[in-house]
């Protein structure tokens, strides 16, 4: 057991803990086994209070993933609960995890493209993208912007983070660019289109057509939300 990852948010031990479960094969996890594994990363700091070195504390790593907090990786598109008390990691959670697992880490190996050019191309190629490139009048229903964003249960959480997801895709890849100085790839054997700084740049403009667009829908659903919680 140790206590890596001091100079990491909670949030990034969280995501590289899921990351250990995924590379041992835990694809799918639960989110016990998703606390036992941040304890075993840290856990001074996911110990249960007292019992550090013996017992995870549950409720802190769960308070992680369940806030509000702008670094919560489910939020951010890292991570996402595929259903009751189970959790999975995304294409770009894998990214991310890729990359600060090079964080302090010795001649290490170039970080892999592929992961993040799969969480992008969800997006660049999806065919309601598509369209609007070629008709900037589409979509012209709900129903593009909904397959589009994968809604399924069309609750204010749900729009606000695969909104917060598409443009984080786009950020990442601007920051291959930037970093790499050509365009993103899967790699030497992947397949796949390459994805140019321009196709980035243009899905976060459709983002922002979509939110001018289709504005009354979105207020629509965020509203619903708030009255939920409030009770009316």
């Amino acid at each position: 057991m140790t206590d890596a990852g001091k100079r990491l948010t909670s949030a990034e031990v969280i995501l590289l803990a899921a990351h250990d479960l995924t590379k041992g094969g835990q694809s799918d996890f639960t989110e016990w086994q998703l606390s036992v594994a941040t304890w075993l990363r840290a856990p001074s700091r996911f110990g249960m209070r007292g019992f550090e070195g013996k017992h995870p504390d549950h409720k802190r790593v769960m308070k992680e993933i369940m806030g509000k907090a702008p670094a919560n990786p489910i939020h951010r598109g890292l991570l996402e609960k595929i259903r009751p008390n189970y959790y999975r990691l995304t294409a770009l959670g894998r990214a991310e995890a890729g990359r600060l697992a090079e964080i302090g880490t010795r001649d290490a190996p170039p970080r892999s493209a592929s992961d993040l050019y799969d969480a992008i191309a969800r997006y660049s190629d999806h065919r309601v993208f598509q369209a609007w490139l070629k008709d900037p009048a589409e979509p012209r229903s709900w129903l593009g912007v909904s397959a589009f964003l994968r809604l399924t249960k069309h609750d204010p959480s749900e729009l606000n983070d695969r909104i917060r997801e598409v443009l984080r895709c786009a950020q990442e890849g601007l920051a291959w660019h930037d970093e790499h100085k050509s365009p993103l790839t899967r790699g030497p054997v992947g397949g796949g289109r390459a994805i140019a700084r321009e196709d980035l740049e243009r899905l976060k403009q459709f983002v922002g057509v979509l939110q001018e667009r289709f504005e009354t829908q979105m207020s629509a659903i965020r509203r619903r939300g708030v009255e939920r919680v409030s009770g009316r």
